[in-house]
């Protein structure tokens, strides 16, 4: 059974679409900036990709949830009659409401006389609550919250795909989102993986990530159901892998003995050979030990290691939201036929022993999404153009 991709939804730092996070992507614009939606307190504000401006539509909701709901929406636009299709939502996050609950709690200190509302605010710190909420706005028959870490916004494209295989539901609401919080950025900062001049994934000079914030989200069905939908499919979901080497608590194997597995996995499920994916959306932090860990565990699988890029210079990273953020663009360009530059690098790193794609057009037929996060979490899609 054929998983399609039915409608697709963005909001990132650079553009509140699709289309105007692809631009900045095959631009290869560099997103990031010092943080000012909040203060740190840190004693230099930390360079990352933040939303200037959240939609007039979505602005009386919680960040994450305002975020979710843009994408969700584009998204959704696909099929504008959901009469008697049954709808699952799967939601990926790790913030989920804490930057709402962060504000209330400081509101809170300085005047204890607002404690009545402590259980309406604190409720939606609970990541279940954003996944409920996003299923009560969208009618769906059912929802699933899933936090793996960096991994997860893979994992629920996948999830959705077995649904789909399963009979569960008629179609899939995958969708990540995650809003910049104290808690994320001063956390990365106790780990010292940010970087003060800006993520550079795989450049030799690389030191650390930038976080972001952002929401992407993806329809899927099966043929059955496609005919509903409002325009051709997207791409072909062909293959999920996943993966817990269970290494270390924030480290990846050095070997990306994890990752191995999962990209095989994908690649298998996929009903390909490894020589006929036509490029890699790398999960390219800009760490020292990710990045070298990934191309390694790549070229072992490889025998020729295929074009890739990364977006976290653009985009940041958005935590839960990056695999399927990322997932969106790439099957843009897989559309498109076009392979994205990688912003943020210069020098080629004689440990990992290669360089990003320079932006080229070329036909793009499978194209590989990796993510992989703390505690050993590994995630690969593959995703097939459709014809």
């Amino acid at each position: 059974m054929s998983v399609f991709v039915a409608g697709m939804g963005a909001v990132s730092s650079p553009g509140n679409s699709v289309q105007d996070s692809f631009s900045a992507i095959v631009q290869g614009r560099d997103g990031i900036k010092p943080l000012s939606i909040f203060d740190s307190r840190l004693k230099v504000p930390p360079l990352c990709a933040e939303i200037a401006e959240i939609p007039e539509k979505y602005s009386d909701l919680y960040r994450s949830l305002a975020l979710a709901m843009a994408a969700v929406d584009e998204a959704m636009h696909a099929i504008p009659d959901r009469e008697n299709i049954r709808i699952g939502i799967l939601v990926a996050t790790t913030v989920a409401g804490i930057s709402q609950t962060e504000r209330f709690y400081e509101a809170l200190r300085k005047d204890s006389s607002i404690i009545d509302r402590s259980a309406t605010e604190f409720a939606v710190h609970e990541p279940t609550v954003l996944a409920g909420e996003i299923c009560r706005r969208t009618g769906g028959s059912g929802f699933h919250t899933v936090s793996t870490a960096c991994s997860t916004g893979l994992h629920i494209i996948g999830m959705a795909k077995r649904f789909l295989e399963q009979g569960t539901y008629d179609a899939c609401l995958a969708v990540g989102t995650d809003a910049l919080s104290i808690l994320t950025v001063r956390g990365f900062a106790s780990l010292m993986l940010l970087d003060p001049n800006g993520c550079r994934p795989f450049d030799k000079r690389r030191a650390g990530i930038s976080l972001g914030e952002g929401a992407g989200a993806m329809l899927l069905t099966t043929e059955k159901f496609i005919s509903r939908c409002i325009s051709k499919p997207l791409a072909i979901v062909s293959g999920w892998g996943a993966s817990a080497d269970c290494f270390h608590m924030t480290a990846p194997h050095p070997e990306g003995l994890g990752a191995q597995l999962a990209v095989k996995d994908a690649i298998d499920e996929a009903g390909i050979a490894p020589e006929q994916i036509d490029l890699i959306a790398a999960h390219g932090t800009g760490t020292p030990d990710n990045d070298k860990a990934e191309i390694k565990a790549m070229k072992s699988i490889f025998s020729s290691l295929p074009p890739f890029c990364s977006m976290k210079r653009t985009l940041g990273h958005t935590l839960a939201a990056s695999g399927i953020l990322e997932s969106v663009l790439a099957v843009k360009a897989l559309q498109e036929g076009i392979i994205p530059p990688t912003a943020g690098f210069e020098i080629e790193d004689e440990e990992i022993g290669a360089s990003p794609s320079e932006v080229m057009n070329r036909p793009l037929k499978h194209v590989l999404k990796n993510s992989f996060g703390f505690g050993g979490n590994n995630a690969a899609v593959v995703f097939t153009k459709a014809e």
